[in-house]
């Protein structure tokens, strides 16, 4: 994950090489910079002297945050997406007059989670990243308990609703905190563990749920969950500072320079003038004064995203996979538990290691590789990055994503003319295509609109919640009309037109974002 790895209490970190300049001009206010320097990869965002700088957090801190925001969003997304392993369970609680409804708690919490970015991220903003994160935690282990207590589907669906609003901010509001602890040369990586991480642990999660259900029932299933959101409230208090930072560059941004910073040597820290970084500082729930005009902002910026082709796409690819995951984690159980495959119950959670396996095969290729790819064609380009590499990397899971929705619907639909395999390796392929195009996004937006990163994170995150919400909400019914092999093959000719979309945004996007730049936030450059 990070790079720079200097002692938490030294004024030093990891990263000057000489002191030499460079320009900051339009170009770099739209995303393109100077990333190599005579083959030293040059740190951007530059970091500040100021100790408190999250950039300036030593490697083994921001590992730690990664981790922990990791687990966060792996014990999210296993309680709002993990109860189609259980649902057969969950019906047997309620009478047959609430069984209509119990499609609710299935789908209902991704739209939510739209939501709750919504809200969250402006918020954010407002006041800062870390009482924001730490909220939603404490939101999460009331929710659960209310879960695990409730009495009646309508209090079990309502409080899943709740629960959901804080399991939100696994998308945008984490997405955004992993980014801002890293230099552009480092967010693939980063971004890929912190899904790996959620990935895995949801995996994990999953096969624990197929024997602790049937052992102690769904109510425990909410307790577990609640009392492991429970650890990472306490780990998150003490291990996860704020990550935003005002970082402010000369005034005349059109003349502005600033000291090239790469990772071959040291860069001194200046606690004299900033004042050192301090437990009790980091333990502060609040660093700024609450900026209320700036959620406006944030949702005139979001608003006006909708203007920028690029993140249409990003928009409609992410909502795409995403819908394409949310089908078939929510039918793969019928599938597997009926003939001529009859699963056992206790065998669909090992299923979900195939989601393990995906994300070992994402690290390499998504993280590792996506960092390595920008480097390689910076230095092809005289070692100027442009944002648009970042896309090349989403070619391979775009590929893999559309063969498994025409497999999986053609293994549930004709379960005697296919292995099991049909249901499970374009499970995991599927996943990991939505991981493909969810880490793209994430680097992508944040490259190229620096300033305006968390409003567009915003719109697709919660943009693609509330796609999929349709989808998964049509899904029993699309099933009915058109059979798994016709919806999948629906999907699949969506999710191919919008990742050959991609071609255009990549050999126009630099001109896309220099001219949303210079039309629609021209204050900022």
């Amino acid at each position: 994950m990070a790079d720079d790895k200097p002692d938490f209490d030294k004024s030093q970190v990891e990263t000057l090489e000489h002191g030499g300049t460079l320009p900051l001009g339009a170009d770099h206010k739209a995303g393109s910079v100077q990333l190599l320097d005579s083959d030293h990869v040059v740190l951007v965002p530059t970091p500040s002297r100021d100790p408190k700088d999250p950039l300036n957090l030593p490697g083994w801190r921001k590992n730690v945050i990664v981790l922990i925001v990791g687990l966060y969003s792996a014990i999210a997304v296993l309680a709002t997406a993990g109860m189609g392993a259980i649902v057969t369970q969950v019906r047997s609680m309620y009478p047959p007059e609430d069984q209509a409804g119990i499609n609710d708690l299935l789908t209902y919490p991704t739209l939510f989670m739209g939501i709750g970015n919504l809200l969250a991220m402006p918020l954010c903003v407002a006041v800062g990243r870390r009482p924001v994160f730490l909220m939603s935690l404490v939101i999460l282990v009331a929710s659960g308990i209310w879960c695990a207590c409730s009495k009646s589907l309508s209090s079990h669906i309502a409080a899943r609703d709740i629960l959901s609003l804080a399991a939100g901010q696994s998308e945008a509001l984490v997405a955004f905190m992993v980014q801002e602890v890293h230099f552009v040369h480092q967010r693939g990586r980063a971004a890929t563990w912190n899904a790996a991480l959620q990935g895995a642990g949801t995996g994990a999660m999953f096969v624990a749920t197929t024997y602790l259900v049937p052992a102690w029932g769904v109510r425990w299933w909410y307790g577990v969950i609640t009392i492991i959101n429970g650890v990472l409230l306490l780990a998150a208090f003490f291990l996860v500072p704020e990550t935003m930072y005002d970082r402010v560059l000369e005034e005349d941004s059109a003349k502005a320079t600033t000291h090239i910073v790469t990772t071959t040597a040291n860069h001194t820290l200046d606690p004299g003038r900033y004042g050192a970084r301090t437990w009790r500082h980091d333990l502060k729930l609040f660093h700024f004064a609450p900026r209320w005009s700036e959620m406006l902002t944030f949702y005139k910026v979001a608003g006006q995203s909708f203007c920028v082709p690029s993140i249409l796409w990003l928009l409609l690819l992410n909502g795409a996979f995403l819908g394409v995951y949310v089908f078939q984690s929510s039918t793969f159980a019928p599938v597997l538990l009926s003939p001529p495959y009859l699963f056992d119950f206790g065998w669909l959670g090992f299923v979900q290691l195939a989601l393990i396996i995906a994300n070992l095969i994402a690290l390499p290729i998504i993280g590792y590789g996506s960092d390595w790819i920008i480097k390689v064609m910076s230095r092809m380009n005289k070692g100027v990055y442009q944002p648009e590499y970042r896309l090349v990397s989403i070619i391979f899971p775009c590929v893999l994503g559309v063969v498994s929705c025409v497999i999986y619907g053609q293994t549930a639909q004709h379960p005697d003319q296919w292995s099991w395999a049909g249901i499970v390796i374009p499970y995991a392929a599927g996943f990991l295509a939505f991981l493909g195009a969810n880490t793209v996004a994430i680097t992508y937006v944040v490259d190229s609109w620096p300033v305006e990163a968390g409003p567009m994170l915003l719109v697709v995150a919660a943009g693609r919640g509330f796609i999929s919400f349709g989808l998964s909400y049509a899904t029993i019914p699309w099933v009915e009309k058109n059979g798994y092999d016709g919806s999948m093959k629906v999907m699949a000719i969506v999710c191919g037109v919008f990742a050959v979309l991609g071609v255009p945004c990549y050999f126009f996007g630099k001109k896309i974002r220099m001219w949303s730049r210079a039309r629609l936030w021209p204050a900022s450059t």
